[in-house]
């Protein structure tokens, strides 16, 4: 028992350190880059094409395995003039595309029989197809009325308090003490620190609570739609990350716990709940992240309508997973290794 508390405390101590950790790694890019501003990469504001913006932020998601984390990173780059505004929103779509990578690759590597397999890459499809549709109508509003830059710079224009006042007092003077890095240095720091943050913050959280008592919890509530729905955004809020909150169904799912259905409110729940770390990350920068921001939240709340096309979503998905694809594990490796390439060539071509 007494170990139990010394483990809380413990836990306790290293998510407030992991939470610092996220709010100083921002801060630090931030500073870093400022001085760079206007000239180094300036080409991202002005050559880049908006299909090249949408496969970078889709790519970034994927090396850094958490669309929080590269929204976060895209936010800080656009305060320091590296990216523009209408660009960055194509940017924060991509990364919503590149964040289901994370739920196919646990579903690759859990063992079991082919029909078992099948079962738990499709939670990682469900994302997809969820998310792909919803990319397809930002996009288009963007492209062709610039929409969620025009309604973010209105939001900034309104002069919106959206900032939390003391970052610089917690943050600076550790920043100060260490300025006399080389400035790549510094944001190479910045970045990593930024990974770790966002790696640990989740796992820190899912020990308080304890995985196996969460798993319960979740499929005790997946019999209700609603509360499934509530259960995947209550827990995604907490965690931070949408990747682990989905990953969690997949163990469920393969040991037919629940069948692929009832998860779906969770997903779209979970969705919705992903949006706290890009939140945060905006409170950290500034009003000058409100058009990201609003751009990220966009997806999630379209994303609701999913909620009264369950069964559509569900029969989408089973039909590319049974019809089309023919999944097997050597199928799912093919299908993952194009959804990487695509994103190379999105970004490239």
């Amino acid at each position: 028992m007494e170990n139990k508390k010394i483990k809380k405390i413990f836990l306790f101590l290293a998510l407030i350190f992991f939470l610092y950790l996220f709010i100083f790694s921002l801060v630090l890019i931030k500073s870093s880059l400022s001085e760079f501003g206007q000239e180094v990469l300036k080409v991202t504001r002005d050559e880049i094409k908006p299909i090249n913006a949408f496969g970078f932020g889709w790519l970034l998601t994927l090396i850094m395995q958490s669309s929080g984390a590269a929204t976060s990173t895209l936010i800080v780059l656009n305060s320091t003039g590296l990216i523009g505004m209408s660009l960055l929103v194509f940017m924060v779509i991509g990364t919503r595309i590149g964040t289901v990578i994370t739920s196919l690759f646990v579903a690759f590597f859990i063992s079991g029989k082919r029909r078992d397999f099948r079962h738990g890459f499709e939670i990682g499809l469900i994302n997809l197809v969820y998310a792909f549709p919803i990319a397809i109508i930002m996009f288009a509003g963007e492209y062709f009325f610039k929409f969620f830059s025009n309604t973010g710079n209105y939001f900034i224009s309104l002069g919106i308090p959206f900032k939390l006042n003391f970052i610089e007092i917690i943050t600076l003077p550790l920043i100060n003490f260490i300025s006399f890095l080389p400035k790549i240095i510094l944001i190479i720091l910045g970045i990593l620190f930024l990974l770790i943050s966002l790696k640990k913050l989740p796992k820190t959280i899912l020990g308080l609570w304890g995985e196996d008592y969460l798993k319960k919890k979740i499929n005790k509530q997946l019999g209700s739609k609603w509360k499934s729905f509530l259960m995947g955004f209550l827990i995604t809020a907490t965690l931070m990350s949408t990747s682990i909150t989905i990953t969690l169904l997949i163990p469920i799912v393969v040991m037919r716990l629940v069948n692929l259905k009832k998860v779906i409110p969770y997903i779209i729940g979970a969705n919705l709940g992903g949006i706290s770390d890009a939140v945060l990350g905006g409170l950290i920068i500034g009003k000058s992240s409100l058009p990201a921001i609003f751009t990220y939240v966009s997806f999630s709340i379209i994303g609701l309508l999913w909620l009264f096309n369950t069964n559509l979503l569900f029969k989408i998905t089973k039909h590319i997973s049974k019809k089309t694809l023919h999944i097997s594990k050597n199928r799912a490796l093919l299908f993952i290794l194009i959804f990487v390439l695509l994103a190379l060539i999105l970004t490239f071509i």
